[in-house]
């Protein structure tokens, strides 16, 4: 491994990527690299919450730390209405639209309060009864197994919720310590996150 040279490609990037390599991507990096991109922030004097989220990735979480990480989520204001009327909550909204020979099935992890996943489930469900059953043979086939699924993820909710949120504040625990007192820089990543296609 050059050394030499990952520094001077680490200096050649602009500060976005810095940013994103420190909240996402230091568990692929050995230490020496890890190295690298510390001195890089303290050189351009960013964020110093950078450091405690490259910090919270390089060591294993105990079980208090991921409760904490989790209290933090579920405690953010709703980043669908904005409110904080209930804790949030995740869960998946399915949707199958079909357009004769083409259909697509989406299935999204959501986080959001209750009150939002409810109407996002029953928003998906509606398109999907409408929508879904106009592809030939996929369309017809999907349609009732994606209506169905979604049903039992209602019986499942408690579950699916925990692990839902567990795994996000698992996977973006960079993330999450850079931006640990900016509560409007935690939602958007969540309102961003709630819009990525799960793989089926």
């Amino acid at each position: 491994m050059d050394l030499e040279q990952i520094k001077k490609n680490y200096a050649d990037f602009d500060d976005f990527k810095i940013e994103y390599l420190a909240k996402n991507e230091v568990d692929g990096l050995n230490s020496e690299v890890v190295q690298i991109l510390f001195d890089e922030i303290k050189k351009r004097g960013l964020d110093s919450n950078l450091i405690k989220g490259i910090e919270a990735q390089t060591k294993e979480l105990t079980e208090i730390e991921v409760n904490e990480l989790i209290s933090k989520i579920v405690n953010l204001p709703c980043p669908d209405c904005g409110q904080r009327s209930f804790p949030l909550i995740g869960s998946f909204v399915r949707t199958v639209k079909s357009f004769v020979i083409f259909t697509s099935t989406k299935k999204v992890a959501v986080i959001a309060c209750k009150s939002c996943i409810k109407k996002r489930r029953k928003k998906a469900m509606i398109t999907t009864s409408l929508w879904g059953w106009w592809g030939i043979p996929i369309g017809l086939f999907r349609t009732p197994i994606t209506l169905i699924a979604s049903l039992n993820d209602i019986k499942k909710q408690e579950t699916i919720s925990e692990s839902i949120i567990t795994s996000f504040a698992i996977n973006n625990i960079g993330e999450l310590r850079t931006n640990w007192d900016k509560e409007n820089e935690l939602v958007e990543f969540i309102r961003h996150t709630n819009s990525q296609e799960l793989l089926s």
